[in-house]
């Protein structure tokens, strides 16, 4: 305005007198101010646009901040983007590192296209600048042209080569160099936004996951540590029954004169209840092996199954009168290489278990013979008509200490030691251990072991 007022005097003089100094200084005082205004309208242009970017750049921060899903937070930021940059449409591509990446478009909702500058951009990370996307013949649809050209800027997301997405935009007609350069120097911010925002989903992602594991870990050595209190706690139990029965039958031995038939039944009492310490001490010796990692010192001889079978089914048969125990003999396929006495206390295990966990009696079934699923191995196989095993017991029954809750067999003896054992048994000699159980109809367990051939 300023150099406007200066015409009606400058520009008379000058086509009356010519260039005069008289003139020539009304010209200077004339355009002097005129083009000083335009200098401070420009700054004044790009401190506002500096501003605007600043705000913007402040309010992507929080959007991204913000608690959420990671696609909520992005439509906000495009709604952010789109306003700061006078931009008609907005896309937002961030990659994800499992899955597809995630898609955000304004106005509209849109997929990516495989074949799309927005896609090319994230694969190659470079950025697209297209005059007028109506009349590319890359990305022309079919339809009609527009009448104003379509300005089109996809830029890649993040800065020093770590890649984390595209930023599409579209403008209806021009778009100028100076919003072209702040939407880059808003691309870099973003990426570095988004990277933050990803990093820090990832760590509390982390921190979730450790705390879970933590919990978990935490709950589990409460479990060890009540299951070994209660385990002291049977031990003792179980190791005064049959101290009792000795100290008394012996004393009524040495104290009394016994007529023979019953100075022979103390005797079996005895023979019973120190057989049973003798059981009781030889699993504590396992178990001190076990938790101590050192391996099981197994003699390798030829063992039939069937004899043991043969052998043990007359003693359970002899001291529980309410089960029936069935075997069938597996002939010369049952012959094993293998410790005896190991393979003993297995068959012992998992007998006693059928009995104790079949408190109303009914009939256990031993067999032995070919592993049908394993070449070359034999199966030692016990089945019993007990309570069963609840499907979500049946990955601890293999642990130390673990006995399975029921009222029905609550007052039953046991360490909690035997299916432990039989475990560590079977991997000592290479086979494994598997069960199948019904809660209500039984349980089948089957150790599979080398065969001779092994």
């Amino acid at each position: 305005m300023a150099g406007l007022l200066q015409a009606p005097r400058v520009l008379p003089g000058i086509e009356a007198a010519g260039l005069t100094p008289e003139t020539v200084d009304g010209l200077v005082s004339l355009v002097a101010p005129i083009a000083l205004g335009g200098v401070v309208g420009r700054l004044r242009d790009r401190s506002r646009a500096g501003a605007a970017q600043l705000a913007a750049l402040l309010d992507v921060q929080q959007a991204m901040a913000a608690d959420g899903e990671l696609e909520a937070r992005l439509r906000r930021v495009a709604e952010r983007v789109r306003a700061a940059l006078g931009a008609d449409s907005v896309g937002l591509i961030v990659g994800e590192a499992v899955g597809p990446p995630v898609v955000v478009s304004l106005p509209s909702a849109a997929a990516l296209h495989p074949g799309s500058a927005a896609a090319w951009t994230q694969r190659s990370g470079e950025a697209v600048f297209i005059r007028d996307i109506g009349s590319d013949a890359r990305f022309t649809a079919a339809g009609r042209p527009d009448p104003w050209p379509r300005r089109g800027l996809v830029l890649p997301l993040g800065a020093g080569g770590a890649r984390c997405g595209a930023l599409a935009l579209q403008w209806m007609g021009d778009a100028s160099a100076a919003t072209r350069l702040a939407a880059e120097e808003l691309a870099v911010h973003l990426g570095l936004v988004i990277d933050n925002a990803r990093l820090t989903l990832r760590q509390r992602g982390f921190a979730r996951e450790l705390e879970d594991k933590v919990s978990a870990a935490t709950e589990r050595l409460r479990e060890i540590d009540r299951a070994k209190s209660e385990f002291l706690s049977v031990v003792s139990h179980e190791l005064r029954t049959p101290l009792t029965a000795l100290q008394g039958f012996s004393e009524l031995l040495l104290t009394r004169t016994v007529p023979p038939e019953r100075a022979e039944r103390f005797l079996r009492h005895l023979h019973t209840e120190a057989r049973r310490l003798g059981r009781i001490v030889g699993e504590l010796l396992d178990l001190s092996r076990i938790e101590t990692g050192r391996a099981q010192a197994l003699r390798r001889d030829a063992v039939s199954l069937d004899e043991l079978i043969e052998a043990n089914v007359e003693l359970f048969a002899a001291e529980h009168a309410r089960h029936r125990f069935e075997w069938t003999p597996g002939g010369p396929s049952s012959r094993i290489t293998g410790d005896r006495d190991a393979l003993d206390r297995v068959l012992k295990n998992l007998i006693s278990n059928a009995v104790k966990y079949s408190p109303r009696g009914g009939t256990v079934r031993i067999s032995a013979g070919p592993a049908p699923d394993a070449p070359g191995m034999v199966e030692l196989a016990v089945e019993d008509e007990g309570i069963g095993i609840p499907a979500e017991a049946l990955p601890r029954i293999w642990d130390k200490y673990v006995r399975v809750p029921s009222q029905e067999t609550a007052s039953a003896r046991g360490l909690g030691l035997g299916l432990s054992l039989v475990r560590s048994l079977a991997e000592a000699h290479g086979g494994r251990v598997d069960v199948l159980s019904r809660p209500g109809r039984g349980s089948r367990f089957r150790v599979v072991l080398p065969g001779l051939s092994h």
